[in-house]
Order: structure tokens, then C-alpha cells, then sequence
């Protein structure tokens, strides 16, 4: 339930943005949106050293944290749903004169899917890492994460 992210859409191994490092940031959100919730921070390592949003800041029009939140916000709409947004809160830190973003994400009342590459791809939580789900697996986990409510006759 909790994830490590260097950047929302700075690739660090190349020097900059990507579409990419985005939808990584968005599988993991819909992951734990379809599973028990969680928490990804943003500006961190996976050895948990802070690196701050620096990167991301330059890449964006408005280059602060209200920014960022902006830009999380327009990819959020456009790959998971701005009917799901209110289920995801964000916070942002200072550590060490670095910002850190805490995004908290709450569990779906119902299935959501990732739309990237022309296509929507179903993630959920499996341990520490999002797992995508086949086609032919959906439909089972669904039943089990969202059962149906029993109706009197």
C-alpha cells in the first residue's frame, strides 16, 4: 500500500519528460484504486532519498506545487477518469528543502481502467507492484473486490 515515485513525468535516465514515467505514476494510482487504496510518493527514490519535484516543476508552465497538481489532475482526467478524482488527495512536503508530493488513493467503488496506448488496461495490487490483469482474469477478480449486493425479493 505504499509506492515510490521519482518524478510524476521527469525521466531522470534521459533528462526529460515523458509520457512514459507518466503512465507508470497512473498504473500505479490505478492499482491501488482497484484494490485497498494506498499511498505513492512522489519525489522520492525507491531507497526512500528525497529528490523533490525540481524536475517535474521545470517541465510544467506553472513550475510549483499548485502547478504540479494541475498537471497530475489533466493526466488523472485523461487516463483514469475525472469521475474517479475525488478518491485521490494529494499532499505536498518539504524534506530537506525538497518537495515531496504524498498522493492518498482511496479504494473504487467500482472497476477503473488505465486508457493508454490507444487501449484501457486493468492494474491492481499484487504485494509491492501493480499487476496488469488478462481480459479472461477481470471478470473474477471484479466478483471478488466488488461483490454484488444482495437484494431482498
Amino acid at each position: 500500500e505504499l509506492e515510490f515515485k521519482s518524478s510524476l513525468r521527469f525521466d531522470h535516465k534521459v533528462g526529460q519528460a515523458s509520457r512514459d514515467v507518466e503512465k507508470a505514476a497512473m498504473k500505479t494510482v490505478a492499482a491501488f484504486l482497484n484494490s485497498k487504496g494506498g499511498y505513492l510518493i512522489v519525489g522520492v527514490s525507491d531507497a526512500r532519498m528525497p529528490l523533490g519535484l525540481e524536475n517535474d516543476y521545470h517541465t510544467l508552465q506553472r513550475k510549483d506545487s499548485d502547478g504540479f497538481e494541475n498537471h497530475f489532475t489533466q493526466v488523472f482526467n485523461s487516463m483514469i477518469g475525472p469521475e474517479f478524482r475525488s478518491l485521490v488527495k494529494l499532499w505536498f512536503h518539504n524534506i530537506d528543502g525538497r518537495d515531496i508530493c504524498v498522493v492518498h488513493v482511496l479504494p473504487s467503488p467500482r472497476p477503473i481502467y488505465l486508457k493508454a496506448d490507444n487501449s484501457e488496461h486493468f492494474y491492481m495490487r499484487t504485494g509491492n507492484i501493480s499487476t496488469a490483469l488478462k481480459l479472461s482474469e477481470i471478470e473474477s477478480y471484479s466478483r471478488s473486490r466488488w461483490p454484488q449486493p444482495v437484494r431482498e425479493a
